[in-house]
């Protein structure tokens, strides 16, 4: 079974510019952990995205741990070997959010993009949020390749983006003749096999599958 849950958004309890974030995610978390079918699984938290990576990790790894995960983070500059093994041996693998370009540049130069498709075609949970959503899929509303998981675009924190950035996302769409999923914060989308479904940590918020068919746009809440 290959299982994959992508977040629009959200915050995680830790420190950022001095403050510490409210913890926003807290449904979507628990289910990534119960789809793992473990009671202590191995987590691999990526933070290539992140310009403050050790942050996102304490924050990640406190939440993940009140959850019983054994959570360490992934060190790229292993050897490929080693990255391999480390990868390969996780239940879950949850990308951070940040700049998605630099992300999947690395993940490239190093091989990692390969190993991440290997492990979700193994059935490892997998996961990300924000720039750790759109890398599962073709490509974002800025034509960002991704890893082409889902072959799909994808636009996050959509409830935040401004006018320009849905008309880009919705070109795409159109001339790209691909289907988009559009995430708000707070929300994911749980892609298991060929069954999609969605995951709430705030009711009020949603996430869309938009198409251009029959020479006009269709948005269907999921």
């Amino acid at each position: 079974m290959k299982k994959l849950i992508c977040i629009g958004g959200g915050e995680i309890p830790r420190i950022k510019n001095g403050k510490l974030l409210p913890y926003e995610t807290k449904e979507i978390d628990n289910e990534i952990v119960k789809l793992s079918g473990k009671t202590n699984p191995k987590f691999c938290f990526i933070s290539t995205a992140s310009s403050h990576p050790e942050d996102y990790y304490n924050g990640i790894k406190s939440v993940y741990e009140k959850l019983g995960c054994h959570v360490f983070h992934l060190d790229t500059s292993k050897p490929f070997e080693e990255l391999s093994a480390d990868i390969l041996s996780s239940d879950i693998i949850y990308i951070g959010g940040g700049n998605t370009r630099h992300m999947l540049d690395e993940f490239r130069r190093i091989g990692l993009d390969d190993l991440l498709i290997k492990a979700y075609d193994s059935g490892i949970v997998c996961a990300g949020l924000s720039a750790g959503s759109y890398c599962w899929f073709t490509c974002n509303y800025d034509l960002i390749m991704g890893l082409n998981i889902i072959h799909a675009v994808n636009c996050v924190h959509y409830d935040a983006k401004d006018s320009a950035a849905k008309c880009k996302f919705y070109n795409v769409i159109k001339e790209k003749k691909l289907i988009g999923y559009a995430i708000e914060n707070c929300v994911a989308i749980k892609f298991i096999d060929n069954q999609i479904s969605v995951i709430r940590s705030d009711k009020n918020r949603n996430a869309y599958r938009i198409a251009f068919e029959g020479n006009r746009f269709t948005e269907k809440i999921l």
